[in-house]
């Protein structure tokens, strides 16, 4: 994908609301995020993981995927799970 992960249009599937989180706060925490994990998949797909904040500070965890015109986000949760935190180098275990 070109440009910035950052700014990278966002489409939200349903599933990624159903942990009490709001289409507007993915979309802060992926702008604001700290960080970006690329995955490159066998089969060619693209994910891409980040940790944001959304607009009362709060930390996300999001799952989404690499489309033509954007990412498709289909998870994300507050506070980031442990694994998730470990994963960016953000906890200790």
């Amino acid at each position: 994908m070109e440009g910035s992960l950052g700014e990278a249009e966002l489409f939200i599937m349903e599933r990624a609301l159903r942990h009490g989180l709001g289409e507007e706060q993915i979309r802060h925490a992926w702008r604001n995020a700290v960080d970006f994990l690329r995955i490159d998949c066998e089969d060619g797909r693209v994910l891409i993981k980040a940790i944001g904040f959304d607009p009362s500070g709060r930390g996300v965890e999001i799952s989404a995927r690499e489309l033509p015109g954007g990412m498709l986000v289909y998870h994300a949760n507050t506070p980031p799970t442990p694994r998730a935190l470990r994963e960016f180098g953000l906890s200790r275990r």
